[in-house]
């Protein structure tokens, strides 16, 4: 599955919001800066006094969402870096598993609002994958049913009661709405 919006800071607070009182999701970090370990945000305030929610380009701010209903367990791996070309730094993580569910947001970068989005693996294109892909672990310890049912949940949060309008399949947010009224282009 996956669903892409156009959202302002104030939309990404909402579904911020949204994940922490209304959900079990957790919410960790894609991937960790330079010699850092990824971070499980806890509230709102932990995410929005850490980045910016509202410059940036595509995917500016990236999330990996999971709950232990969904079976499966994230993996966090340390990744080896060459510290020369990485300024001095020898290592960083990511975060990684079949079933976790992406939360990217776009931020506003020469006049124009970048495209947010929410997504997973279905099981389908998991198991072509598995053989690939050695890091992420087992498909078949995830529970696909609910990892499903967990992101219509969170995109019927986005979609049917955030958004005010839609361009294409794309949701448009109050927030964002108001900054294509001011003349930003959706990109």
């Amino acid at each position: 599955m996956t669903y892409d919006f156009f959202a302002d800071k104030a939309d990404k607070l909402q579904i911020l919001e949204y994940i922490f009182s209304e959900t079990d999701l957790r919410v960790y970090d894609l991937g960790s800066p330079y010699g850092q370990e990824i971070c499980n945000y806890k509230s709102v305030d932990d995410i929005s006094s850490k980045f910016d929610l509202f410059n940036g380009d595509k995917f500016a701010v990236t999330f990996q969402l999971w709950t232990p209903r969904h079976k499966g367990q994230p993996i966090f791996r340390k990744i080896d870096l060459d510290p020369k070309r990485c300024k001095g730094h020898t290592f960083r993580y990511s975060t990684d598993g079949w079933g976790l569910i992406q939360l990217y947001f776009g931020g506003l970068k020469n006049n124009e609002l970048n495209q947010s989005h929410i997504g997973h693996f279905n099981e389908a294109g998991a198991l072509k994958n598995e053989g690939i892909n050695k890091f992420n672990g087992s498909v078949s310890s995830w529970d696909w049913t609910e990892i499903q049912a967990t992101s219509r949940k969170l995109k019927y949060q986005i979609h049917n009661k955030l958004a005010i309008r839609q361009i294409g399949g794309f949701g448009v947010l109050p927030g964002a709405d108001k900054l294509e009224k001011e003349g930003i282009k959706f990109r």
